[in-house]
């Protein structure tokens, strides 16, 4: 990965028309911007939708990643194209904000493990940095997951 994409910075809550039938995720402050919403795809159903880099609503289909192939092959499109890639696998879609949202139960779950070792120790600073060491190396992979990166 050359550079890592940014997500889009909290805090995030759902919006959206219930008869309008339109629900979208975006930022709570004015100026709302968006991070996903979803779209209708063919007559199957809806596809979620994002926003990546600033340039406007794109759909999944055009974002996603597969699980064989050549792995800088983004978009179905593109995969249909590329010879490389025989099965439509996903194995994830290229938008920070859509890895965010993918590894948020990690997230939560490493937190809980920070919080749970620091209330569990009331030792010495030493024991408490040897309890805290598994939960902060599993906060850190999930991070980089979060980010992107390999967990």
């Amino acid at each position: 990965m050359t550079e890592a994409l940014k997500y889009t910075p909290g805090p995030w809550a759902w919006f959206g028309n219930a008869s309008s039938n339109y629900v979208y995720l975006a930022t709570v402050h004015g100026g709302r911007r968006y991070v996903m919403d979803f779209t209708r795809w063919g007559m199957r159903g809806a596809q979620p939708r994002f926003q990546p880099a600033k340039r406007g609503m794109v759909d999944a289909k055009d974002l996603l990643q597969f699980e064989v192939g050549d792995r800088s092959i983004v978009g179905i499109e593109d995969a249909k194209k590329d010879g490389s890639v025989y099965r439509y696998d996903i194995r994830g879609i290229n938008c920070a904000d859509a890895w965010l949202i993918a590894a948020s139960p990690e997230l939560l779950d490493a937190l809980k493990d920070v919080v749970c070792a620091f209330a569990m120790n009331n030792a010495e600073p030493a024991e408490l940095l040897r309890a805290l060491a598994q939960p902060i190396e599993k906060a850190s992979a999930v991070i980089r997951k979060a980010e992107g990166g390999a967990a």
